[in-house]
Formats: C-alpha cells, sequence, structure tokens
C-alpha cells in the first residue's frame, strides 16, 4: 500500500466520517509511526482546514527522554505544528503505568467533539490480538485497537490499522523524515515486544500472511462485538436505570427487569451498561458473581468487590459504586422560604415546595420546614401525631440501607417537635417537594 495524503483523506473522512471535527491532536511519541502520521496530516491541512495540535508525553524512564522532547519540539517548529508536552514521574516503570498516565494527560487536553489520532498500525492490532488472547480476554479484548472509538467526550481515532509497519517506513524513508529507535522496544521482558520480535516471526515461518490474518479476525470481531452492542442496546431499553447519586457516588441497574433474559444477554447486557457508564470491566469471575447475585440476592450486606468498585444488590437493583465510599452526611437546612427553590448537595439537586407544601405552611403560621440528617431527630412524629419506625419507615420505602443515615429528611418544626413529611431522594416520589437533578 502507497501512504499518501489522498489516502488518509479518504480513512479520516470518508472511513472514520472525522470531516466535522473542530480540532485534530496526533499522539507523538518521536517513533517513525507518529511520525508519519503528523507529516500526512501537516500535508492534508494544506487542502482541508482543520487545526492540528501534537501532544508529547516524556514518561522520564530512559536518559535520553529529554532528547526525545526535544526532538519532537523541533520537528513541531519545522513543521509549523502547535505543540504541547509533559514531562511525567510515574510511581511504576510497567507499560500499564506509562499508558494510563499518557491518555489522562490526552484526556485534558482533548475536548468536546475533538479527535485524538494515533499512529497504531495493522502489526500493532495483531500484537494486540495475541497480548489479550493470552490473557484469556472475550471478544471485546480481542476485537481491541478499533478504528474509531468514544475518549472522554471526544473521539480517539486509529487511521493507519489497515497499514503495515513496512508502508509507514517505506513513506518516512522516501520522505527524508528522521524520528527516534527507542531501546525499550528490543526489550523482550516487555510483552508486547517479545511477541512482536519472537512470537509473530515464528508464526509467519508457518503462514507469511499471519499479521494480515489475525489483524483481520480482530477486525472480524469488532463487527461481532457491534451486534453485540446492538443487542444490548435493545435490551437496555426495557431495563430500569438510576442515575448517579451524589450521596454514595452509586449508579444502579434494575436486575428484576432482566429475569427474561438468557444469563448470556444478561452479562452481555451488565457489560455494556458499566462500559458506556466507564465504571468497571468485570473479570469472568465477578460477572458469574453478579449473575448469580442477581437471580439470588444476598443480604443487603453482602459486597462483590473488584478494581476499585463495589457491588451491592437490594430489592432487585445492582449498586455499582466506589469500593472507599464516603457517604455525604448531609447538615440540617431551614427552608425558610418555600415559595423559592433551595439547592443541596453542591447543587446537584434542585428542590421545589409544591402546592401541597405550600398550602400546609400557609395552614401552620409560624411553623419551620427543615431539611435534617436522620441523626438529628428525636423521637420523630408523622403529620398526624403518630410516632416513627424510621427503620421499617425507609424499608418500606426500599431506601437502601447504606443510604438511610445520609439521606435529608423534609420535616416541620412546630414548638420544637420534627413532623416528618417525608424523605427526599431522586428514586422515591414525595408529594411535598418536586426535585430536579443537575445534568
Amino acid at each position: 500500500m502507497l501512504l499518501s495524503t489522498q489516502w488518509l483523506k479518504r480513512e479520516l473522512f470518508e472511513g472514520l466520517k472525522l470531516s466535522s471535527a473542530p480540532r485534530f491532536y496526533v499522539a507523538l511519541s518521536g517513533g517513525v509511526d507518529s511520525v508519519v502520521l503528523l507529516h500526512l496530516l501537516v500535508k492534508l491541512q494544506e487542502e482541508h482546514t482543520f487545526d492540528l495540535t501534537a501532544l508529547h508525553v516524556n514518561h522520564n524512564l530512559f536518559h535520553e527522554s529529554d532528547r526525545w522532547e526535544s526532538h519532537c519540539r523541533s520537528m513541531c517548529e519545522s513543521l509549523g505544528v502547535a505543540y504541547k508536552s509533559v514531562s511525567l514521574t510515574l510511581d511504576s516503570s510497567s507499560e500499564l503505568a506509562a499508558r494510563s498516565a499518557r491518555y489522562d494527560w490526552f484526556a485534558q487536553h482533548v475536548k468536546l467533539g475533538d479527535v485524538l489520532l494515533t499512529a497504531h498500525h495493522k502489526q500493532d492490532r495483531a500484537e494486540t490480538f495475541l497480548f489479550n488472547l493470552m490473557r484469556g480476554a472475550g471478544s471485546t479484548g480481542l476485537s481491541s485497537l478499533r478504528p474509531k472509538r468514544r475518549f472522554k467526550s471526544s473521539w480517539l481515532a486509529r487511521p493507519f490499522l489497515q497499514a503495515t509497519k513496512e508502508d509507514i517506513e517505506e513513506y518516512a524513508k522516501a520522505h527524508s523524515l528522521s524520528w527516534i529507535d527507542d531501546p525499550s522496544n528490543q526489550d523482550q521482558s516487555y510483552s508486547r515486544n517479545a511477541i512482536r520480535h519472537s512470537i509473530i516471526p515464528e508464526i509467519q515461518k508457518h503462514r507469511a500472511d499471519a499479521v494480515h490474518n489475525i489483524a483481520r479476525a480482530a477486525a472480524n470481531l469488532e463487527e461481532e462485538n457491534g451486534l453485540l452492542r446492538e443487542i444490548a442496546i435493545s435490551d437496555l431499553v426495557d431495563i430500569r436505570e438510576q442515575p448517579i447519586h451524589p450521596i454514595d457516588g452509586s449508579h444502579a441497574l434494575c436486575t428484576d427487569d432482566m429475569s427474561h433474559l438468557s444469563r448470556a444477554r444478561k452479562s452481555n447486557l451488565i457489560r455494556f451498561w458499566l462500559g458506556v457508564l466507564q465504571l468497571h470491566t468485570p473479570s469472568r469471575r465477578l460477572m458469574a458473581g453478579l449473575l448469580n447475585a442477581a437471580e439470588n440476592p444476598p443480604n443487603s450486606t453482602a459486597v462483590l468487590q473488584e478494581g476499585g468498585m463495589q457491588f451491592r444488590f437490594y430489592r432487585g437493583f445492582m449498586y455499582v459504586m466506589p469500593a472507599k465510599m464516603n457517604a455525604i452526611q448531609f447538615s440540617t437546612i431551614d427552608w425558610n422560604n418555600v415559595t423559592q427553590p433551595i439547592d443541596i448537595f453542591e447543587s446537584r439537586w434542585r428542590l421545589d415546595a409544591t402546592e401541597k407544601l405550600l398550602d400546609l405552611v400557609n395552614k401552620r403560621r409560624g411553623a419551620q420546614i427543615r431539611l435534617v440528617e436522620r441523626a438529628s431527630l428525636h423521637n420523630p412524629k408523622a403529620l398526624h401525631g403518630h410516632s416513627l419506625n424510621m427503620k421499617k419507615w425507609m424499608q418500606e420505602m426500599a431506601i437502601p440501607p447504606w443510604r438511610r443515615a445520609s439521606l435529608p429528611l423534609l420535616t416541620l418544626n412546630s414548638k420544637k417537635d420534627d413532623i416528618l413529611l417525608g424523605v427526599v431522594d431522586q428514586q422515591y416520589h414525595n408529594d411535598w417537594v418536586s426535585l430536579e437533578i443537575a445534568s
């Protein structure tokens, strides 16, 4: 394949449908792949108007890291390309730590609608397939390095996935480009390097087109995963969800609504839902536990935990939230003028009084409407003078146990008595207030 600006134009604007992108960012390592991508984009920019910025990450893992950063800066200056770089101090020299830090920094710059471009090519896709295969990954992992995927509120695209390493090197030599040869790419203590230098060459001895076929297998799996995503989207339409809760940071999915689905479709749906929310990719072991818990709900104190997230089950819902859950404690607020809305939980909830509450306040002049945390209530009364069993009352409302102490309670304070009107929560209807959740 002969790389050219017209070829890249077709890949970006027709294949990946990125013609409306306001800005392109290139992940520039200084290696031959990213250098060629940047050079092609600069030439394409002569025909099409778009903003272009190169992003370079200095991981400080090698003594030549600063020289590589200087090389990338000089190259961008000569090409007239906007350039941004960062120098990182990593807690670990592992591939995963470096990649995670790198993409975290990229995410700070790539905004809504922008596109981050990486120079992954056909061999990279084959290597990733084999790397994930040896880890026992499923179809999602095996089809990784997709041509285009969501990246926060923007896009991450890989226009070189149809190109080979040889195509890229041929272009670089033809245009007399200079690049960096990272010595770490020869270190076979890294799994990917061992695959590149030992495993793939051995496979190619038996089949010359192995790289092409492995990359094609990954593309086929991506197509099948697209179908699985469509099935999950279709199934999710009929499943109740609860948005993120400000008290415990939880999202919730109704497992009772999944009872008609096969176990495989439940698994597909849960994985898709967690992926869309960018919460966690469950291991096979955790997924088995989640499915078992969905079908045979455990005690409300039971917790499944993995990857910094915890999963709880209560009254037909699966809750997922950070493992280190620091429940927000609500402090008493006097609602002095109920004709005006009031914001709580850092303005994430806005409360408006209903006509019923306004009528009650008018009838009981001098009474104070308050939002109170449970710990501040002592022997609260019901509106008609009866005492309340708070635990039983919240159980009947299906309020999760871990959230009960922190939910605000709407009270009418008169003659030093707290008359409880209702609990305020985004999941439960309340006759006294309407609740608006900030987007």
